[in-house]
């Protein structure tokens, strides 16, 4: 997962469109508020709670603003999951998403 998250869709431009095949968004809003306050992830928030649906709305660069799996490396993900290697935080994010 953090090879094809972190290594090959963040390779690709930051105005690429991201079309999941489900909506997530509204879902990974709740986790990423419990580990991360950052303005990204309250502009997406509050994105999501003005539209009902998000699929096509969004490019790899904004990813990496707010996809707590895109940002093993940053400190903040870091702190939240008390892990530093990133195969580790996102292991450990993965946990506490599925528990939530």
């Amino acid at each position: 997962m953090n090879t094809a998250l972190n290594k090959i869709l963040a390779s690709l431009p930051d105005d690429t469109k991201v079309y999941p095949g489900h909506e997530y968004t509204k879902q990974n809003v709740k986790f990423l508020l419990k580990v991360s306050q950052s303005d990204p992830v309250k502009s997406l928030a509050k994105f999501a709670d003005e539209n009902k649906e998000t699929q096509g709305k969004f490019t790899i660069g904004d990813e990496k603003k707010y996809n707590a799996f895109m940002q093993v490396e940053s400190k903040e993900m870091q702190k939240a999951t008390g892990e530093t290697d990133p195969v580790e935080v996102m292991a450990k994010l993965r946990e506490m998403k599925n528990n939530s």
